[in-house]
């Protein structure tokens, strides 16, 4: 009994986050990809913090307490004493060169991480919008499919009126037959198909969405793309592509790195404070007391002579690191501007084919009307008025498909630009209206009639 009420009991949750703009915002937040780009951000402020503490001083207070027995010849009499030390040092670097360019690094490493969370967003936005528009394609595609269904069992109908009278012959009504169950094949294909839609879609908007399912993007709908703006989104992937920004900044740090490497050759400098609190009750070459303070203030030179080898090779790996993400770099280049190209493509024949089925669409639908006429005096059998309602179907499916991937591309186009953010969710929101299941069955009874 609850399984049978858990559908239910979820669309009677409460419909909050159901607009677009603000199922995005729950999917943001639930994303994981997001929370774990969000982190590494977190990580990189404290990193950043850290290279800036290094310019600053340090400080160490140190005490020192021991408990000593001293035995001399030749009588080796125990002579106990107890000694306490209290220390305060203060350090501060007066020139170390390696800490400007750590301090760069970590200031790349920074913005890499922003770039890196807005990519992280990017993708979330993106994945969502194609769950969504996957859902509202396979829910039209079940619509056309149930409805094919339909007219072929109205067809199969008619041929077994029309093969009683004898004016169908016994193939016709078994070609009918097997078109009712084909379509009955892909009404099942096409159901399963929109329950597994819908669940991706329930994963990445972080719960059910029952009121948007109660919606479709309108039938006349198209995202606005200039047909030749292909160079305008090149140029706007180069400049706001978090993707190439990220390797740019990768590439900085690497070089920032080279710097840092091979200053650990030259030398530094520091400013030594101290001061010391000492108490003791004898030594080993004294049995008298002491008590005394000690300050001290001085400068530390340390030159470096020779480690091995080792900052040499650390220089040589940085190096081959920074050559490394220059690579990289070019790579990021090129794989934005290729796909850059193919989403622009992809949603320019997306809508040309939208626009074309939508013409082919209706001239089909007037075909399936002359067919049946047809049927009816007698010049077309049900072959052909099946065969006619057939390519309507696909026409139909095709011009859904084509509309949906013409969103999804615009969407995986505005993304790789870096230019998604909530005004294209608001614009999509507006373009949606309310979904009527039966309006598919009645253009099929317009058609027919």
């Amino acid at each position: 009994m609850l399984i049978r009420l858990l559908p239910l009991l979820l669309f009677a949750l409460p419909a909050a986050a159901q607009t677009l703009p603000e199922l995005a915002a729950r999917a943001l937040d639930a994303d994981p990809a997001v929370r774990a780009s969000d982190a590494s951000l977190r990580a990189a402020e404290q990193r950043l913090f850290q290279a800036r503490a290094a310019y600053g001083p340090t400080a160490n207070f140190t005490a020192t307490a021991s408990n000593n027995h001293y035995r001399e010849a030749p009588a080796y009499e125990p002579r106990p004493f107890k000694s306490e030390q209290y220390v305060v040092q203060v350090n501060q670097p007066l020139w170390r060169g390696a800490l400007y360019p750590a301090l760069q690094a970590a200031n790349s490493q920074l913005e890499q991480a922003e770039s890196a969370l807005q990519q992280a967003r990017l993708e979330a936005q993106q994945r969502l919008a194609e769950a969504v528009l996957e859902v509202f394609k396979a829910r039209d595609v079940l619509a056309h499919a149930t409805a094919l269904r339909e007219a072929y069992a109205e067809q199969l109908a008619a041929a077994r009126r029309s093969f009683q009278v004898g004016r169908a012959a016994a193939p016709e009504v078994r070609e009918a037959e097997a078109r009712v169950d084909s379509g009955l094949a892909q009404v099942l294909a096409a159901e399963a198909d929109l329950d597994m839609r819908r669940q991706v879609l329930a994963e990445v908007a972080a719960g059910p969405t029952p009121t948007l399912l109660t919606r479709a993007v309108a039938p006349e709908a198209l995202p606005p793309l200039q047909a030749d703006g292909v160079l305008d989104w090149l140029a706007r992937a180069e400049v706001d592509s978090p993707q190439l920004r990220q390797a740019r900044l990768a590439l900085e740090a690497a070089e920032a790195e080279i710097r840092k490497a091979s200053l650990a050759h030259a030398p530094t400098v520091d400013l030594n404070a101290s001061y010391t609190r000492s108490n003791d009750t004898g030594t080993v070459t004294s049995i008298f007391p002491r008590r005394g303070n000690t300050t001290a203030v001085g400068a530390t030179l340390t030159i470096p002579l020779f480690a091995s080898g080792a900052t040499q090779s650390k220089v040589v790996e940085t190096m081959a690191l920074r050559d490394k993400a220059a690579g990289e770099l070019d790579l990021a280049r090129r794989t934005l501007v290729i796909g850059v190209r193919q989403a622009f493509v992809a949603t320019l024949s997306a809508l040309s084919q939208a626009r074309a089925l939508a013409t082919a669409e209706r001239s089909q639908a007037l075909s399936v009307r002359a067919n049946q006429r047809g049927y009816e005096v007698g010049i077309k059998t049900n072959a052909d008025v099946l065969e006619a309602q057939g390519k309507l179907f696909e026409a139909r499916r095709d011009l859904s498909r084509a509309r949906h991937d013409a969103w999804a591309s615009y969407f995986k186009l505005r993304a790789l630009a870096g230019q998604l953010n909530e005004a294209d969710w608001q614009a999509l929101d507006a373009q949606l209206v309310e979904h009527r299941p039966d309006e598919i069955g009645r253009a099929r009874a317009r058609s027919a009639s």
